[in-house]
């Protein structure tokens, strides 16, 4: 009986731990070849640029939603916000160290890629025709940016439509004043990292 009793916790001990154990989700694509669901990236370096990799969720070849990069030493690089491959919603950056370095909103606009007719005279012949644009999905700053050093301490950058405009102009275009900071010297630290990441595992 003692001896049942002792397999039976040695189970449940190494179930537990199973349960534990990180996860890793597998990349998948559709029929079309469409990258979907959650999936995990490594980027080799490229031209001097080191390499990095990337996890988050892919909605029909399109990033959506968070997506967190990170070095290939393991250190967060930045978590950025996307709707249909393209920047839209609050990101972070940060240094090697840690800590962050700047944090706000991108806005993602023409993302429908409309194309658009324009009349064009010719100022010689004054002939007249139509020409299409398509326009390009893009993203732009927007809001207020958070911009830190090194140490911790914190200026704001003021963005309009993805333009860089005064604190003034802000609050004129906002109709509200700027809240004052409470605490300018707190440092902003990292969340933690990913107990593996698909460079880290074992191969073989």
């Amino acid at each position: 009986m003692k001896r049942l009793i002792v397999f039976s916790m040695l189970q449940f001990s190494m179930l537990a731990a199973f349960s534990q154990m990180v996860v890793v989700k597998e990349n998948r694509v559709d029929a079309q070849q469409r990258k979907q669901g959650e999936w995990q990236e490594e980027m080799p370096e490229v031209k001097g640029e080191p390499g990095y990799s990337w996890e988050g969720t892919y909605i029909d070849n399109l990033k959506e939603g968070v997506w967190k990069k990170y070095a290939l030493s393991g250190g967060i690089i930045a978590e950025e916000t996307f709707k249909r491959g393209i920047l839209n919603g609050r990101c972070r950056y940060f240094y090697s160290n840690g800590m962050v370095s700047a944090e706000g909103s991108w806005q993602a606009v023409d993302l429908d890629e409309r194309i658009e007719s324009y009349r064009v005279i010719d100022p010689v012949t004054g002939e007249e025709r139509f020409e299409e644009i398509k326009r390009t999905a893009t993203a732009l700053r927007t809001g207020i940016w958070k911009v830190y050093d090194e140490e911790g301490q914190m200026s704001k950058e003021y963005y309009k439509h993805g333009e860089s405009v005064s604190q003034e102009e802000y609050e004129a275009y906002t109709h509200k004043p700027v809240a004052p900071e409470k605490d300018k010297k707190k440092p902003a630290t990292q969340p933690p990292a990913p107990p593996s990441l698909p460079h880290q595992k074992k191969k073989g």
